[in-house]
Parts: structure tokens; C-alpha cells; sequence
């Protein structure tokens, strides 16, 4: 029981300690989301998904049990959540600094890389989470961008078509 009450110690102190933080989140989640109907930056200001893109949505359908939903999402969640119990392991029930938390953040970034290359590369354009998003920053900042883009973007559905 002592082992419970000093868990719970630890992740009440890291919670008070980062509630500035939650709640900037929190506060930009709102406001963006609000704007731009996105939560991703990359998306917001180049109108291209990230290697993050479709996270929330994955944890959410893990959350609510739909497994298979989540990880056809982003894989990345199932990487993301062993990295949070390796090192909520060692912060919270060992009580230490996590051991090889550099080697384990790189390796889990690399993953992430990897997936979002070869995900990109069989769903964009025309999959989400994986599509262009019209309303982005670029677009209002940068004469000839959204032409561009879809330049791009057509090629690359005729590119598909004729293999």
C-alpha cells in the first residue's frame, strides 16, 4: 500500500508541476482547432500531415476499446504508448530518472519516421489522416502555393495510376 501512495505521490507532483503546461495545451488546442479545424502545426502552416497527424484520433479509438480502428490511424500509438510505460515505469513506480530514455526517444522518432514515410507514401493524398489540407497558413502567405501543391498532388495520383 505504501509502494500505491507513493506512485500516486509522484504523478500528483509531475501533474502540479506541469499544469501550466496542460493547460497551454489545453488553451492552443481550442484556439487552433477552433481556426484551422486541425490540432497539428506542420498541418496548420504547410497544409501536409505529419508523422504525428491522426494520434489523438488513434488514442481516442484505443481508449474506447477499437483497437484495430486506432492502429489504422497511426500506428505510431501502439510505439508511443510502450515508450510511455517504459518510462512511467521507471519515473513513477522505480522512482529514478529512466534509463536509456535518449537511446528510447530516438528509437521510437526513427519508428515514427519510417511509418509516416511508408504510410505517406501509399495514402497521400487521398487517405486521412493523410491528405492535404487546403486551409493553411502557407496558402494565405505564399502567392502560386496551393497551385503548386496540387501540382504535386495530381502527379502523384497519376503517378499511382499508371503503375
Amino acid at each position: 500500500m505504501q509502494k500505491i501512495r507513493e506512485i500516486i505521490n509522484r504523478i500528483i507532483a509531475d501533474l502540479k508541476e506541469f499544469r501550466w503546461a496542460f493547460l497551454a495545451v489545453l488553451v492552443y488546442y481550442l484556439l487552433i482547432h477552433t481556426m484551422f479545424d486541425a490540432f497539428c502545426p506542420i498541418l496548420i502552416l504547410t497544409g501536409i500531415p505529419c508523422a504525428g497527424c491522426g494520434l489523438t484520433r488513434a488514442f481516442l479509438f484505443l481508449l474506447s476499446g477499437q483497437v484495430r480502428r486506432s492502429i489504422n490511424i497511426n500506428p505510431s500509438i501502439l510505439l508511443i504508448l510502450l515508450f510511455l510505460l517504459y518510462c512511467g515505469y521507471f519515473r513513477y513506480v522505480r522512482g529514478r530518472k529512466v534509463k536509456g530514455f535518449g537511446a528510447a526517444l530516438g528509437i521510437l522518432i526513427v519508428c515514427m519516421l519510417a511509418i509516416y514515410g511508408y504510410r505517406m507514401y501509399l495514402y497521400f493524398p487521398d487517405r486521412a489522416p493523410y491528405v492535404y489540407m487546403d486551409n493553411n497558413i502557407a496558402v494565405r502567405a505564399l502567392p502560386g502555393y496551393n497551385e503548386w501543391i496540387h501540382h504535386i498532388l495530381e502527379t502523384i495520383r497519376f503517378w499511382r495510376t499508371e503503375r
